[in-house]
């Protein structure tokens, strides 16, 4: 009985080496517990599980299906090979063509099944674990990327550096492979620098756009330009086609002559960086236009930290809504001025002074924020008093002033 069950598994054995030829090279790509009606998809194959062990009498049902593009599947049972040695290990083999998927049960209840997939003549672009089995698995087909070209700026002039972004995402029903951009410079705009050029090579199916290259270019002549699209060209997961998507053409204006803005640089000083509680700090807010043109429409705002009170501030500074601003019509040309403001610190603490500046440069308004660096605040010097309870200093006080009524009863007794 001993020699017969040997020359049975040896049997076996020479079987699956014949149909399997080739596959000892292969992997296992799959080691895993699949429960009843779940299953793994390996590109447009899925391995189900349809029916457990019941009893210990029924085995497991294993299939695998084909899915289609219409959404679809067909089951492959014609193609595939099943067999069950003494120890109950079951084996399925699928062979069509050059594509083999080799499955060995490692065990299997009444709920679940343990098993190892392996694969040979199959180039594996996409594999998961599917929740429901082929019903619920999404066919894997051609990518579609949509590709996308925007620019920081669309009205600028002659030396102006514009800043290009390319984004793609993937509306395909298939993984995007070997992704590779063309930014597609213009003519009329000069290269300057690349930005961010490391974008994936791989885009899986939805999802957002994705950040794919931004770089620089310098207007260098006038006119109204539909900047080149950008192309990305890319390749399919599961087919041999490659494939390729143009941007959109996004319009830049470039003006003849460059046209010279003001600039106003704002500095913010403290006469000092440590103060007690209940001390004062003055800050000086130098304000420069060193442009020949004038700006205009001037706001600056100092934001008031929560620990500290406005004492006072030059003339020029406003109390608009109890906070202090400064507004003026024009900064002239090399115009500069000072302002002071000085506040009083309520508590103890570490902060700064913001200070918010708007104003037009004669293109465009400008908003900026300046800060005058940490100042801090600590103890006064009789702040420790305060940590006593009022009876400290009351009761010595009501003692003093009983004594001296008391002394004062007594004289007048003797005098009697």
């Amino acid at each position: 009985m001993k020699s017969n069950r040997i020359i049975i598994h040896t049997l076996l054995f020479l079987f699956f080496v014949i149909l399997s030829i080739g596959i000892t090279s292969a992997d296992i790509i799959y080691s895993e517990r699949i429960d009843k009606s779940d299953g793994y998809q390996i590109n447009n194959y899925v391995i189900q599980v349809t029916n457990t062990l019941y009893g210990g009498e029924v085995d497991p049902t294993i299939e695998i299906f084909q899915l289609e593009s219409d959404g679809s599947y067909t089951n492959l049972k014609d193609y595939v090979t099943r067999t069950k040695d003494m120890d109950n290990t079951i084996y399925l083999l699928f062979s069509r063509g050059s594509e083999k998927i080799s499955i060995e049960t490692l065990n299997y209840t009444t709920s679940y099944v343990i098993m190892d997939i392996t694969t040979t003549g199959i180039t594996i672009e996409y594999e998961t674990a599917v929740d429901g089995g082929v019903s619920n698995a999404n066919y894997i087909g051609e990518p579609s990327l949509t590709l996308t070209k925007e620019v920081d700026k669309t009205n600028v002039k002659i030396g102006d550096i514009i800043r290009v972004t390319i984004k793609a995402k993937n509306d395909g029903n298939g993984i995007a492979k070997r992704i590779s951009i063309d930014p597609g410079i213009t003519p009329g705009f000069t290269f300057k620098s690349n930005i961010y050029t490391t974008y994936p090579t791989e885009l899986s199916i939805g999802g957002s756009f994705t950040q794919m290259f931004i770089y620089e270019i310098q207007a260098a002549s006038n006119g109204t330009f539909s900047l080149n699209p950008a192309t990305a060209t890319y390749s399919s997961s599961v087919f041999d086609d490659d494939y390729s998507s143009p941007s959109n053409s996004p319009t830049v204006t470039v003006a003849s002559e460059a046209v010279e803005t003001s600039v106003i640089d704002l500095e913010v000083t403290a006469d000092k960086t440590k103060l007690k509680r209940g001390e004062e700090i003055t800050f000086t807010i130098h304000v420069q236009n060193p442009k020949d043109v004038p700006a205009s429409t001037i706001r600056i705002d100092p934001i008031i930290p929560g620990n500290m009170t406005y004492v006072s501030g030059s003339e020029d500074i406003d109390i608009i809504s109890e906070k202090p601003v400064i507004q003026e019509s024009v900064y002239g040309a090399r115009y500069e001025k000072d302002y002071t403001i000085t506040l009083q610190a309520d508590e103890i603490g570490s902060n700064e002074l913001i200070v918010k500046l708007t104003y037009n440069n004669g293109v465009d308004e400008i908003r900026e924020e300046v800060s005058s660096g940490m100042f801090y605040v600590e103890e006064g010097e009789y702040d420790y008093l305060a940590e006593y309870p009022l009876y400290i200093y009351v009761a010595p006080v009501l003692i003093i002033v009983a004594i001296a009524g008391w002394l004062y009863w007594r004289r007048s007794q003797f005098r009697m």
